[in-house]
């Protein structure tokens, strides 16, 4: 049997944060963890497609589009929605001209922006699901 907190936890939704810059992604993870949202961070996208590719289950997608390594936010996004195209996607950037390719893929958020606001449209997209 499982634990109820293990059980509880479970049955939150997962929130894959993908940010390179720490006390953004240490602000939305705490914003979205005070909303009841469970987190799992990444640095890279690298390390967030290792983490999709052992086949962890993520209800909603937060990625900038800057970032280090091979590949970029909009890379992992096109990914993501391709492997699960109702996922619930949202890509930061600071640069309004990526708007256009960022909304192909996910709904654009432009930096700099408020991550009770981020926890607040998360809980408001996902609606019933949680």
């Amino acid at each position: 049997m499982v634990p109820q907190q293990q059980q509880q936890e479970s049955e939150r939704v997962r929130v894959l944060l993908v940010e390179d810059e720490w006390f953004i992604r240490f602000d939305v993870a705490e914003e979205l963890r005070a909303a009841g949202f469970e987190v799992v961070e990444a640095s890279t996208v690298d390390d967030a497609m290792d983490y999709i590719s052992r086949g962890e289950r993520i209800d909603a997608l937060i990625t900038d589009v800057r970032m280090p390594g091979t590949l970029d936010g909009l890379d992992l996004a096109g990914k993501v929605r391709v492997m699960q195209p109702m996922l619930l996607i949202l890509v930061a950037s600071g640069s309004t001209e990526l708007e256009s390719a960022a909304s192909r893929v996910g709904r654009f958020i432009s930096k700099p922006y408020d991550p009770k606001q981020i926890a607040m449209l998360i809980a408001e997209m996902l609606g019933p699901a949680l």
